[in-house]
């Protein structure tokens, strides 16, 4: 069984979330480690996010892992 969360995260918070801290989405990409393409498809709900990711990118937005499926 594969680890990850799939599209049904509210895509649009990450998005909104991104922008709020200023942050651009090849930062984000380069900290998560993965390919700028990778993260706009996870900000566009197109692309699942395994779950060590998903983490990661509650930390670096500074938000609850929660608030991504309100």
């Amino acid at each position: 069984m594969k680890n990850t969360y799939p599209n049904t995260i509210n895509s649009l918070k990450i998005k909104e979330q991104r922008q709020k801290t200023n942050l651009t989405t090849e930062f984000i990409a380069v900290q998560m480690g993965i390919s700028l393409r990778d993260y706009i498809k996870i900000e566009e709900g197109t692309k699942d996010i395994k779950l060590s990711k998903f983490i990661l990118l509650s930390q670096i937005l500074g938000i609850k892992k929660s608030a991504f499926f309100i």
